[in-house]
């Protein structure tokens, strides 16, 4: 069930174009397994944006896929990227929708897959509490239905419109913690949290997507720490944010990597990782000092030295593909400079976004295949 990706870069513009069909008949069609859209868009061209895409590639492909849709700038000129998501053992997979959420179903004799498209709320006008809730109950019952506990889910992508501003006496990135949580509370999760990135995007949605993951011997699945910082999930109040002083704050429920074991392959996701040591933000103002030390967390993190410290193989991991989120626009060049200058070779997106705390600038996620 080994994960490969495809990127490139398409004209929002012209949707109707070649370019996409040129794109998938370069790809093995009848292994894709979901396509990610980053592109810049507020709230009332998103649901629109979102149908278009839809449209454009099952008209292409032949079929629905699961379509993720995250409305960030793309430097450094605009435009739509995509990501293509790919998976081994085709003839077994089985592309559906069920009540308006398309996905990917997976499974062999001992291992089961679901790959979630990206869900957006309704009603991007509704607090972040109520589009947050919306958006689980509706994820929930697609893992119920095929068999999976809210604890199966290995890969975690949140996107939070304005993820730090502050609404009704609260920051909506602590809001979407509180519902994450709650949700959360179902699970046991003793094979560790998702690994996950909580980033903000353009205008008021809420959109989460993911992957579940079942092996019939519980095995496999490696929820990876960095002994560089403290895991979020375990983060002191004195860095989460409410204007209460008094509320009761969740933490962010995620592990800093997840490495899962599947058919024979390896599969590292890193989470949305940044200048952060132990728990606090470090390198203030400088994107480009906080961008060496980002890369250097999560160089630590899937060393073979930090993989056998939490059980797994010393593996020899690649990077796949990575995204990098910039705070401000200014910093792209010199941002862009320092991760080309560490990984010349990898597959990169670099978007505009904010990030979850006011003085981080810089954001970086990843794919890790062996």
């Amino acid at each position: 069930m080994g994960f490969k990706i495809y990127s490139s870069t398409l004209d929002v513009c012209d949707l109707s174009s070649n370019r996409i069909k040129m794109v998938f008949n370069s790809l093995p069609v009848d292994h894709i397994c979901g396509v990610v859209f980053c592109g810049t868009s507020d709230n009332m061209e998103y649901h629109q944006l979102l149908d278009n895409l839809r449209t454009v590639v099952s008209r292409e492909l032949g079929r629905r896929v699961p379509i993720t849709l995250i409305p960030q700038y793309i430097f450094p000129n605009g435009g739509l990227t995509l990501n293509i998501y790919t998976i081994d053992n085709a003839d077994k997979l089985i592309v559906e929708e069920r009540e308006g959420i398309c996905y990917g179903f997976i499974e062999n004799d001992k291992e089961r897959l679901l790959f979630v498209e990206g869900i957006p709320s309704s009603d991007f006008a509704q607090s972040v509490r109520q589009q947050s809730d919306e958006v689980f109950e509706k994820l929930d019952s697609l893992l119920t239905s095929f068999g999976f506990e809210v604890d199966d889910i290995v890969r975690q992508w949140n996107y939070i419109g304005n993820i730090v501003a502050h609404k009704n006496g609260k920051q909506n990135y602590q809001e979407f913690n509180d519902a994450r949580s709650a949700y959360y509370a179902k699970g046991s999760w003793h094979k560790g949290y998702p690994a996950a990135t909580g980033i903000g995007v353009d205008g008021e949605g809420i959109i989460v997507g993911g992957i579940a993951f079942q092996r019939a011997d519980n095995t496999g699945i490696y929820p990876i720490d960095n002994p560089l910082q403290v895991a979020a999930h375990i983060y002191s109040k004195s860095v989460l944010v409410d204007d209460d002083k008094n509320a009761i704050k969740s933490t962010p429920k995620f592990e800093r990597a997840k490495l899962i074991e599947a058919n024979g392959e390896v599969c590292c996701f890193v989470s949305g990782t940044a200048a952060i040591r132990g728990e606090e933000s470090i390198a203030n103002d400088s994107a480009k000092l906080q961008t060496v030390k980002t890369i250097e967390n999560i160089e630590h993190l899937v060393s073979k030295e930090n993989l056998v410290r939490y059980e797994c193989k010393p593996y020899d991991l690649h990077y796949s593909q990575l995204q990098v989120f910039i705070k401000r626009s200014e910093d792209f060049a010199e941002v862009k400079e320092v991760v080309e200058s560490v990984f010349p070779h990898t597959p990169t997106i670099y978007s505009l976004a904010d990030v979850c705390r006011s003085e981080l600038l810089v954001e970086i996620e990843g794919i890790l295949i062996s």
